[in-house]
């Protein structure tokens, strides 16, 4: 969770990671957000990546066609052919976290790390 919020919410504006960990914490948080038990217009898609973009990596400066885009490339999402709906996928190569992270409230643990992080005293330079 430390490393979700200092590279989704920390320091910011910056690009989606390229590849690595980083890359990995971030499809998975997005995949967190969504209900593995329905599926989703292509509208709904959208309002929930823009909600994620918000709410828990606001220094990720992104799109949310390209997110859905890397989701669906990475397997975390699947469309229909007509590209009408989509559903959390289940990728080839799983990622497993320890499963307090999925009991998580993403929104309310970025919110209280930035609250904190704006409360600390900051350093002047030398």
């Amino acid at each position: 969770m430390e490393r979700l919020c200092k590279v989704g919410a920390d320091r910011g504006p910056r690009r989606f990671p390229r590849k690595g960990a980083d890359r990995t914490i971030l499809m998975h948080s997005i995949v967190m957000m969504l209900d593995s038990s329905r599926s989703y217009t292509e509208r709904q898609i959208k309002e929930a990546l823009r909600a994620w973009n918000r709410d828990v990596a606001p220094a990720i400066e992104t799109d949310h066609v390209t997110l859905r885009r890397l989701l669906v490339d990475h397997g975390q999402l699947e469309r229909t052919a007509a590209g009408e709906s989509y559903r959390v996928g289940f990728p080839a190569r799983s990622v497993a976290f320890a499963l307090e992270v999925y009991d998580l409230d993403l929104r309310a643990t970025v919110a209280a790390y930035l609250e904190h992080q704006r409360s600390r005293p900051r350093r002047r330079p030398a």
